[in-house]
C-alpha cells in the first residue's frame, strides 16, 4: 500500500498523435496518494486518451510515466492488478444478467471491498433481469458497482457520472469520498465541474493535449477577484474605471477591472442596488477565463 502524500502518477511531457492529429502535447500532471484529483478539459483535449496511456491501454509517443513506479509499456498487467478503469465510454455485456456481470468483472480483482449499504441501496438495481433491459442510467450504475467493488489503491474514472440522475450523482459522490477517507486514490475526470468542485482536492486543466500551468491558472484566478456581481433596481449611469460591464440578466451585471473595487464601487448609487457579490474563484468560472485564456493564445476550444 502506498504512502499518503507519496506521488503514485507521474508524468513529463507526456505526447501521443493519431495520425496527424495531436492528442497530448507534453502533458505533465501529478497524482499524490489519497488524494482524489480532477481532471478537467474540453472534449477532444486529450483527457481520455491520457487516462488509457497510464494504464498502458494505448502507448505513448514521447515523454516519461510512471504509476506505482511502474512503466505502463512494460507494466500493464502490475499496474492493472492496483488499480480500476471506468472508461467514458461504458460497455457492459447485454446478454449478462446484471449480477453475472458483476460476478465476472470481480473475477479479475481476487479483493472486493463491502459498499456502505446505504449507497448500494440508493443504486439497486434488478440484478437478475437481463443488462440488455436496462436503460443508460441503469448501465452506468452497473458499470460503477462493478469498477468500485474492488478493493484497488487507485480509481480512474472517466465521467463517472455519465447518464446518472441527481440521486445517482450523489451516491457516487458519497462513494468517492468513502474511497478517500480510506486512503485510496482518485482520478476523475468529468464536465460536471460541481461534482468536481465538490469532490476534489487538487483540480488539474488540460487544454488541447497540455496541462494548464500554475502561474496560468493562479492568473486566472486573480483575474476572478476583480469581479463583481450587481442586481440593480434601476439604470444607472455607470462611473468610469471597469474593465467590462456584461449583462447577466435583467439589470444583473457582472463587473470586471484590474484595480481595487471598492473605490469605483463608490461611484454606484447606493440606493439602486438590490444585491452586490464579489467574485469568488468557483471552478466554472476559472474554467471559463482558462478556455478564454487558451483561445486568446491560439489554443484550439470546444465548439
Amino acid at each position: 500500500m502506498t504512502t499518503p502524500g507519496e506521488p503514485i502518477v507521474v508524468t513529463r511531457g507526456l505526447a501521443k498523435r493519431f495520425g496527424s492529429a495531436h492528442a497530448l502535447r507534453g502533458l505533465d500532471l501529478e497524482l499524490r496518494a489519497g488524494e482524489i484529483l480532477g481532471f478537467v478539459g474540453p472534449n477532444g483535449s486529450g483527457k481520455s486518451t491520457c487516462l488509457r496511456v497510464l494504464l498502458g491501454i494505448v502507448p505513448r509517443d514521447a515523454g516519461d510515466v510512471s504509476v506505482f513506479g511502474l512503466d505502463p509499456a512494460r507494466d500493464e498487467l502490475a499496474i492493472r492488478r492496483r488499480s480500476t478503469y471506468l472508461p467514458g465510454e461504458t460497455s457492459v455485456y447485454s446478454y449478462m444478467r446484471g449480477d453475472e456481470y458483476l460476478r465476472f468483472t470481480l473475477a479479475f480483482h481476487p479483493r472486493r471491498r463491502e459498499l456502505p449499504r446505504d449507497i448500494a441501496e440508493l443504486f439497486e438495481l434488478p440484478l437478475r433481469a437481463r443488462v440488455r433491459t436496462y436503460s443508460a442510467g441503469m448501465k452506468q450504475k452497473l458499470a460503477l458497482l462493478a469498477t468500485l467493488q474492488v478493493d484497488v489503491e487507485l480509481y480512474v474514472l472517466d465521467e463517472p457520472d455519465r447518464a446518472l440522475d441527481a440521486t445517482a450523482r450523489l451516491s457516487l459522490r458519497e462513494l468517492l469520498r468513502a474511497l478517500s477517507n480510506e486512503g485510496r486514490t482518485v482520478l476523475l475526470s468529468s464536465h460536471h465541474l460541481s461534482e468536481i468542485e465538490a469532490l476534489a482536492h487538487r483540480t488539474v486543466f488540460v487544454l488541447a493535449g497540455r496541462h494548464v500551468s500554475e502561474p496560468s491558472v493562479a492568473a486566472a484566478r486573480q483575474r476572478l477577484r476583480g469581479e463583481l456581481r450587481l442586481r440593480l433596481s434601476r439604470e444607472i449611469v455607470w462611473p468610469a474605471g471597469a474593465d467590462s460591464i456584461e449583462s447577466d440578466g435583467e439589470r444583473c451585471y457582472r463587473v470586471r477591472f484590474d484595480r481595487e473595487p471598492l473605490q469605483w464601487l463608490a461611484g454606484v448609487p447606493a440606493d439602486a442596488i438590490e444585491s452586490l457579490e464579489f467574485g469568488t474563484t468557483r471552478l466554472d468560472d476559472l474554467y471559463r477565463a482558462l478556455l478564454d485564456a487558451g483561445r486568446a493564445d491560439g489554443e484550439d476550444a470546444p465548439p
